[in-house]
């Protein structure tokens, strides 16, 4: 004889009622989800963007000062003699014998695959920075005095002038053609300002340089 299941209005309404774990998002919280995911889309797209033409003046200033902050403490972070000479990490490394100065090599090829992951620098560039690296480990591996010459040269802090003076020379350009193709005033464009750099200047040159480091001037 088949059986016949009856259910309770109370028990069928018990099972119709969704579960608290099912029940939708509030609209607010899927709002500032959609926001999030967003923000975090743009921060990747916008870390992918390497010319300095096309970046906002505030995102350029940021990398700038990342770039000149990472460069102060591998050249110029401490001081002694009154702060008449000033060093940073890659001269301390550098005291250790001939493993110091291969370390040294490795933190400024570093810090230049840090610019040009930052800043899509020409080849020109690039060469100049190398050549710095190249004349900071040669100098180096003198005994001594190669090591006072290296703290003076500063090969991190001349290259994150090579990438200033480029980035600069672009903001210009793209500023002076938005202006001819009468765009307003440049779109906004700007010059970096050069506060956040202040133990090299921005028109750089060897002698002026070599005054900088040993004055310690900052």
């Amino acid at each position: 004889m088949p059986s016949h299941r009856f259910d309770s209005p109370v028990h069928s309404s018990v099972r119709s009622t969704p579960s608290s774990t099912h029940q939708a998002r509030p609209a607010h919280a899927q709002t500032h989800h959609t926001a999030a995911l967003k923000q975090a889309r743009s921060d990747v797209s916008l870390k992918k963007i390497r010319d300095p033409r096309l970046l906002q003046q505030a995102e350029v200033d940021k990398r700038l000062k990342a770039l000149h902050r990472r460069a102060r403490w591998l050249d110029s972070r401490f001081s002694c003699f009154c702060g008449m000479l000033r060093f940073g990490v890659e001269s301390l490394v550098g005291l250790i014998p001939v493993i110091g100065d291969f370390a040294g090599v490795f933190l400024a090829v570093t810090y230049m695959n840090t610019i040009r992951r930052r800043f899509d620098v020409p080849p020109s560039i690039v060469s100049q920075m190398t050549i710095n690296i190249a004349i900071d480990f040669c100098v180096g591996l003198v005994p001594i005095l190669g090591d006072l010459v290296d703290t003076i040269f500063k090969a991190n802090m001349r290259n994150y002038a090579l990438v200033e003076n480029y980035v600069v020379q672009q903001r210009k350009a793209a500023a002076a053609q938005d202006l001819e193709a009468g765009h307003g005033n440049g779109g906004g464009v700007q010059e970096p300002r050069p506060g956040y750099f202040p133990d090299v200047p921005l028109h750089f040159n060897a002698k002026t340089a070599a005054k900088t480091a040993i004055m310690g001037r900052h």
